[in-house]
């Protein structure tokens, strides 16, 4: 039944809402925070920058970021994510959030580096609006700013695609379904409550490790470095993520 779903070009804009955060809840900071850890260990990064968590959603990321910086935004589409950020901020200071669409950035100031964790990338129907993404990273960056990028790695998720499961949480009975199809991994997450029922899908583009270089690479984003996990260890086909550090390159104009 799946296969005939196909991809929905607006999934993203109707999925990351409250029922998000439930299907998700049992992500905590253990992870978020070793690729921190991971990301200061490779980059030297000065508390007065300002950093941009690009796709930032509830700021499991940012607020980490802001521990060892004072200038750290986070940017998202959904509002009720970046609500859920904002009722967990204990002060006006850093992280700030800011709604808007990842190839569309309403800034004024360049960042010494800029992040997009957990596979916030990919989302589009098409490669040209994930240049679009690129391109306003690389022109929001400073020369020599970096780009961090962590994705899965499609030659893992090949090799190990649960294709359904079946849990509950709270008092949601949730099922999903997950396949490949025309180049990207769909997720379809069934929702059962007594209030009814409730479908999502999730589809994102399998970046080959080589793609996406070439792809930030046209943006004048230089890949340096790639890591197959949050302990630092090297990429690999069999590695689970596809952690890129990329540079902005220097304008020789």
């Amino acid at each position: 039944m799946s296969q005939t779903i196909g991809y929905k070009k607006s999934w993203y804009k109707e999925w990351f809402g409250e029922e998000y955060l439930t299907v998700y809840q049992h992500r905590d900071d253990k992870d978020a925070r070793r690729l921190i850890e991971l990301i200061h260990r490779n980059i030297q990064i000065n508390p007065d920058s300002y950093l941009l968590d690009l796709a930032c959603g509830n700021g499991r990321h940012s607020f980490l970021l802001s521990k060892f910086n004072r200038n750290v935004v986070g940017l998202d589409l959904s509002a009720h994510l970046l609500n859920e950020a904002q009722k967990r901020k204990i002060n006006h200071e850093s992280p700030a959030f800011v709604r808007a669409d990842m190839r569309y950035f309403p800034f004024n100031i360049k960042f010494e580096v800029i992040f997009s964790l957990f596979t916030s990338f990919g989302y589009f129907d098409d490669d040209e609006k994930h240049f679009k993404v690129a391109a306003e990273i690389s022109d929001s960056l400073k020369d020599d700013g970096w780009f961090v990028i962590d994705y899965f790695n499609p030659d893992y998720v090949k090799a190990n695609l649960v294709s359904s499961g079946h849990r509950m949480i709270e008092n949601y009975e949730i099922f999903e379904e997950r396949w490949i199809s025309n180049g990207r991994v769909h997720k379809l997450i069934h929702l059962h409550s007594s209030e009814g029922e409730k479908k999502f899908i999730e589809s994102v583009k399998m970046f080959e490790h080589d793609e996406l270089v070439s792809l930030l690479g046209k943006a004048g984003i230089a890949a340096k470095k790639t890591f197959g996990n949050y302990s630092g260890e090297s990429y690999s086909k069999s590695s689970k993520r596809m952690i890129i550090f990329a540079k902005k390159e220097m304008n020789e104009s």
